[in-house]
C-alpha cells in the first residue's frame, strides 16, 4: 500500500529495533538483515543468511584495499539471491540519488513499520538501519556498525551531506513479500552456484586488481612475502597492511558459518548429505586458521603492526594461509560434487 506523502508525520520512530554491530555479528550485511527480520516478526538464522547471501563464502584480495571485505564489491547480487530465498522484493536507492528522494524512501518505508537499509549513513558504505526521523527527514535515526553509541539509536544532523556514497548504494527498500516462494532445494541449489562463483572466479569485471576466492590466497600469502611492502616506521602503510590483514582473517572466521550453513542443509538434499558434510567440515578446518593468522588483541592493533614488520612472522603467518587455501579448495571440490548430485 502506498502511502500519501502529506500524510506522513514530522517525526517517526520505530521503536525497540534490535541493535547491530560487530559484537553482535561480525558480518554487517547478514547482521542487518538479521536484525530487520527479527523486527518484523520473520526471524531467521545468521548462518542461513551467510549462507545465502554468499557471505560466508566470500574472499577478495588487494594490498592497498581497506574494504576487500565489503559486500558491495558484487555489486546487487547477493541481495538478489537473498531476497528470493526469502520471499521479499525489494528495491535499491542509487547512493547518487538527491536528498528528497532518499527522504521519501525512508519516510514510505517506516510508515509502514519497516526500517530502511543504509549505506554510509554513519562511517564507511557498510549496511546499517535507519530506524527514525525527525524535522521532515533533516534528523535520521539507526543503527550502524560504526556508532560510538552503542546503548541507544544514533542521532545525526546534515547526513547527506556527509554520508559516504562511494559504494553506489544509498539504500535498500525491503517491500511486500513475493507470491512464490522457491523450494528450499532451488534455494541450495543458487546458494551453492553462487558459492562456487565467488570460490572460483578469480577476476571481476568491476575488480580489475583484485583476485578473488581460491586465487586471493595465493595473493595473501604472496604479499606476506614481500619484506618491501611491509615498512617498520612507515605506521601509515603499517596500518593499512593490519587493515587488510584483518580483513582477510575477518573471512577465514566467516567459513565457520560456511559450515553451519551446509549443515543445515543436509536436510533437504539428502542425496547430497554426505558431500556437503564432507565440504562442511573442511570448511571448519579453514576456519579455525584464523586462531594461528590473527593471535594479538584486536584493540589496539600494536601488537599485529609490530608483528607484521617482522619478516620471519609473515613468512610463518604466509605458510598458513596456503595451508588454509588448500583446505578450501578441497571443500569446493566437494560442494561442486554436492551440486552435481543435486543437479
Amino acid at each position: 500500500m502506498t502511502v500519501n506523502s502529506k500524510t506522513y508525520p514530522e517525526r517517526q520512530v520505530l521503536a525497540g529495533v534490535p541493535r547491530i554491530g560487530y559484537d553482535v555479528h561480525l558480518c554487517p550485511f547478514p547482521g542487518t538483515l538479521y536484525a530487520y527480520l527479527k523486527y518484523v516478526g520473520d526471524l531467521q538464522d545468521y548462518d542461513y543468511l551467510m549462507g545465502v547471501t554468499g557471505a560466508a563464502f566470500r574472499r577478495l584480495w588487494n594490498r592497498d584495499d581497506g574494504g576487500n571485505v565489503g559486500i558491495l564489491r558484487y555489486k546487487n547480487e547477493p541481495f538478489r539471491l537473498a531476497f528470493a530465498a526469502l520471499d521479499y522484493e525489494w528495491h535499491t536507492v542509487p547512493a547518487d540519488a538527491d536528498k528528497e528522494t532518499m527522504i521519501a524512501a525512508i519516510r514510505e518505508s517506516l510508515a509502514q513499520g519497516r526500517p530502511a537499509i543504509s549505506f554510509g549513513i554513519i562511517g564507511p558504505p557498510e549496511p546499517g538501519l535507519v530506524v527514525g526521523y525527525d524535522e521532515d527527514g533533516a534528523v535520521l535515526y539507526g543503527w550502524s556498525y560504526f556508532q560510538d553509541q552503542r546503548e541507544r539509536y544514533y542521532e545525526t544532523r546534515d547526513w547527506f551531506e556527509r554520508m559516504d556514497k562511494s559504494g553506489g548504494v544509498g539504500l535498500l527498500i525491503i517491500d511486500d513479500k513475493q507470491p512464490a516462494r522457491p523450494t528450499a532445494r532451488e534455494m541450495l541449489v543458487a546458494s551453492l552456484q553462487w558459492a562456487l562463483d565467488l570460490e572460483r572466479t578469480a577476476h571481476r569485471p568491476n575488480l580489475p586488481d583484485h583476485l578473488g576466492g581460491l586465487a586471493a590466497y595465493d595473493a595473501w600469502a604472496d604479499a606476506l612475502e614481500v619484506d618491501a611492502d611491509y615498512p617498520r616506521d612507515d605506521h601509515r602503510t603499517m596500518g593499512v597492511r593490519v587493515m587488510v590483514h584483518g580483513d582477510q582473517c575477518v573471512m577465514l572466521e566467516e567459513r565457520h558459518e560456511a559450515a553451519r550453513f551446509l549443515r543445515r542443509m543436509k536436510a533437504v538434499a539428502s542425496q547430497a548429505a554426505a558431500r556437503l558434510e564432507d565440504a562442511a567440515a573442511l570448511y571448519d578446518q579453514v576456519g579455525d586458521r584464523v586462531t594461528p593468522l590473527w593471535p594479538w588483541p584486536i584493540d589496539p592493533c600494536a601488537g599485529a603492526m609490530q608483528a607484521l614488520a617482522d619478516a620471519r612472522t609473515r613468512r610463518q603467518l604466509a605458510g598458513h594461509v596456503r595451508a588454509a587455501k588448500a583446505k578450501e579448495a578441497q571443500a569446493v571440490e566437494h560442494l561442486e560434487r554436492a551440486l552435481a548430485e543435486l543437479s
